[in-house]
């Protein structure tokens, strides 16, 4: 479970990770604000690197 950061409110992420992935999908299960009921997918790349990113890709 994670929670991000967005500009008016928070997404709520939820996964089950596997160490030493290079990449990550954690499904979007809600939020605040405007993301309250939201839907989607968040992916993570280069994790634990200082290249690390992430990209939502959100239904509201």
């Amino acid at each position: 479970m994670a929670t991000k950061g967005l500009r008016f409110a928070a997404a709520s992420l939820a996964a089950v990770a596997v160490g030493g992935a290079a990449s990550l999908d954690m499904a979007i299960t809600g939020g605040t604000g405007v993301y309250r009921n939201a839907r989607g997918i968040a992916r993570f790349w280069g994790i634990a690197t200082p290249d690390e990113r992430v990209r939502l890709e959100i239904l509201r």
